[in-house]
């Protein structure tokens, strides 16, 4: 006795299982699935990389950057050095105008509390 229905390309004695017919569904979904997140993962992968060669360039920029502040603060005390051996120099070719030296005096006194306030 026959029971089920006809497929046209299958044995009339065959008869599908659903069992069997879901879960070959299911394991297309997860064939899907499964490519869909290995190329999201590669995605991830290449930009992961790319941070990371961003965070090497920022972190030798910031260093570069402290070295050049470094260096900058030393300039700064070597010039601020030469200007008050200059002004010392300039004082003992003329020691007699005191009055000129006051002037020179408070013009740098003022230039610095401008300086600072700014």
């Amino acid at each position: 006795m026959f029971i089920g229905f006809y497929l046209p390309g299958a044995s009339p004695y065959f008869r599908p299982n659903p069992f069997y017919e879901n879960l070959k569904i299911k394991e297309k979904e997860v064939m899907s699935l499964l490519h869909n997140l290995d190329t999201k993962n590669i995605e991830h992968r290449e930009k992961f990389q790319e941070l990371k060669k961003d965070i090497n360039f920022y972190r030798n920029l910031h260093s570069r950057l402290l070295m050049d502040q470094a260096f900058m603060k030393k300039k700064l005390v070597t010039l601020k050095q030469e200007s008050k051996e200059l002004q010392r120099y300039l004082f003992e070719l003329n020691p007699n105008d005191e009055d000129e030296q006051e002037k020179a005096s408070n013009l740098q006194t003022q230039q610095n509390v401008v300086g600072t306030s700014s």
